[in-house]
């Protein structure tokens, strides 16, 4: 049930499609018929209507983050970008250059707690988890469907982060209730709150992205990008897996050959690696790998000054100012308010405050009794036209993409209906350069793939 709606009418200037836009706070109630918290949603419809055209629905992650950056960073009528990323701070805001309404309408999501929503206390812990988070995104996509008689469109999902794990919690909810047809995956972390251990060492699965970072800081006037990471990548997967296996028995020659090649793929320090017997965590390659610098996970090109003494609580402070977001997030933020304010003119008052922190130290991931690393292999097994697009980043230290290179070498999904992009990005992998309009131009061949599968274009 919706306690307010608005709608407008529209045409984007350089596409030339009408679509409608439609806003919605969608309520959930309790066993009295009471309001107990609420879902946000922007709806973006192209004019005419057509019944069975795709419908994606998409969100960020966190556990907590509302639609903000997927909306106003890759897929809204208005966009803003960062063209000299990740070298200079201009910012421009405008028309979506790349606007996907022409293969598949648009719905952005604010889950339960997240920004302009609402959630009581008391039933806090409903929402605040991997199951409740998605009965509720699910409830709302099956009513969203019902509402515009859209039953029988093919429905997409696309999730950032968290959203990658949201993902599969909603397609196995929406599971023989809707025409479900892909999901894109954008930061893909399926091993979040897995049960299972991974079958690889953490280094060596994560050595693809540490070689990125390491070329774009100290290589990259000298050598070829991706065949810099693909010999790193062959490295960690062969010598350095080997060595780390082998520990104390590898002979002291192998053991200073492995140092000096993981020195030359990683830029940390040989005496570093010595002592940690060629292990390194990530907090230390952070803070470690340029002196005097803290290196973004988010978006491993970007810096800033690292103080070299620190209290605690300094440190902790030091950490979480993230060098990409501190850049970023302002901007997508101001973005979204000069959207609502210039285009929108919505008929509510709302309160942009919220703690996606605090909402990340209440998740209960345990909620979900799947195991997400082989529940997309359940949810393609049971649905033969189900396909995933991965999209990742090669800067992205967070959500890595060697986790998805290690991850469709590890389990068995059927490939032939798999797509994996790696862009010249960070975490928010559209951020920065023309990586917004790459994507785009990606998500639009991967639905069209479908449409012509279904024997509906020429």
């Amino acid at each position: 049930m919706s306690a307010f709606y608005y709608e407008k009418e529209s045409t984007h200037s350089l596409s030339g499609i009408r679509f409608k836009t439609e806003i919605k706070e969608y309520l959930f109630r309790d066993a009295e018929g009471m309001p107990e918290a609420s879902l946000y949603s922007y709806s973006y419809i192209e004019k005419p209507t057509h019944p069975d055209k795709p419908v994606m629905f998409c969100y960020n992650g966190g556990p907590g983050a509302s639609s903000s950056w997927v909306h106003m960073g890759l897929l809204g009528p208005k966009q803003v970008t960062f063209p000299d990323h990740p070298e200079g701070k201009r910012i421009k805001y405008g028309e979506n250059g790349n606007f996907i309404l022409d293969c598949c309408d648009l719905v952005m999501i604010n889950p339960p707690g997240t920004k302009y929503t609402f959630i009581k206390e008391n039933v806090e812990s409903k929402y605040y988890n991997t199951v409740g988070d998605a009965e509720a995104v699910g409830t709302f996509i099956c009513d969203w469907l019902k509402k515009h008689r859209r039953e029988e469109a093919p429905v997409y999902l696309l999730g950032e982060s968290y959203g990658t794990l949201r993902n599969l919690a909603v397609a196995k909810i929406l599971t023989n209730k809707v025409n479900f047809s892909g999901i894109v995956s954008i930061g893909t972390s399926f091993n979040v709150g897995s049960p299972t251990t991974m079958l690889v060492e953490p280094n060596v699965r994560r050595l693809g992205a540490n070689a990125a970072c390491c070329w774009y800081h100290f290589h990259r006037d000298e050598l070829d990008q991706r065949q810099f990471i693909a010999e790193a990548m062959n490295f960690s997967y062969g010598e350095y897996a080997h060595a780390l296996l082998m520990g104390k028995r590898l002979p002291d020659k192998e053991f200073e050959s492995t140092l000096e090649k993981l020195h030359y793929y990683t830029g940390l320090e040989k005496e570093l690696l010595r002592e940690g017997n060629l292990r390194f965590d990530e907090i230390t390659f952070l803070t470690k790998l340029i002196p005097g610098q803290l290196v973004s996970a988010y978006d491993s090109r970007m810096t800033r000054p690292l103080l070299e003494e620190m209290t605690a609580e300094q440190w902790e402070e030091e950490i979480a100012s993230e060098p990409f977001f501190a850049f970023a997030d302002n901007a997508i933020t101001a973005a979204l308010e000069r959207y609502t304010k210039e285009d929108l003119e919505e008929p509510k008052e709302h309160s942009t405050e919220y703690d996606m922190l605090q909402i990340a130290l209440k998740w209960d991931y345990k909620a979900l009794k799947d195991d997400t690393l082989t529940l997309p292999v359940e949810l393609m097994e049971g649905n033969e036209k189900l396909r995933f697009f991965f999209v990742a980043g090669y800067y992205d230290l967070q959500s890595t993409f060697d986790f998805v290179t290690y991850y469709l070498g590890r389990y068995n999904l059927p490939m032939d209906r798999i797509t994996f992009r790696i862009y010249d990005s960070g975490h928010a992998s559209y951020a920065g350069g023309n990586a917004a309009n790459e994507i785009c131009e990606d998500i639009r061949s991967f639905i069209k793939a479908d449409t012509i599968l279904r024997g509906e274009t020429e």
